[in-house]
């Protein structure tokens, strides 16, 4: 009995080239990225300059967790903006901000002594 080997060799040579393609995809896109800078541009509008939402995250995850001195003692700085000033407040100083819109639940601090 005879072995064919043909339709393995194309398998192989199919993947061979789906590999090669693959990374000459990629390398002219790295090329005409660096050229023009348009998807640079385009991932720069996609960010926001605030923080605001991820530091109302972080510090609801600090009550969850009972982190108490996180909670109340470590400063996060908060970036609203461009044109706006950052500001650094502990989240038992954020939990009581308007702008939190009441986003974060409150801790008990009065029994932390910060350092």
């Amino acid at each position: 009995m005879a072995v064919k080997k043909r339709g393995m060799e194309m398998a192989v040579t199919t993947v061979i080239m789906i590999v090669l393609s693959i990374a000459v995809l990629t390398i002219l896109v790295v090329f005409f990225n660096a050229q023009t800078g348009f998807l640079s541009k385009w991932f720069k509008t996609q960010q926001t300059e605030s923080n605001v939402d991820s530091i109302v995250s972080v510090c609801d995850n600090l009550v969850t967790s009972e982190s108490v001195y996180a909670y109340c003692c470590e400063e996060k700085e908060v970036a609203f903006g461009e044109g706006k000033q950052n500001v650094k407040m502990s989240c038992a100083d954020i939990s009581k901000a308007d702008w939190a819109g009441g986003r974060v639940r409150e801790m008990e601090c009065s029994t932390v002594s910060c350092v």
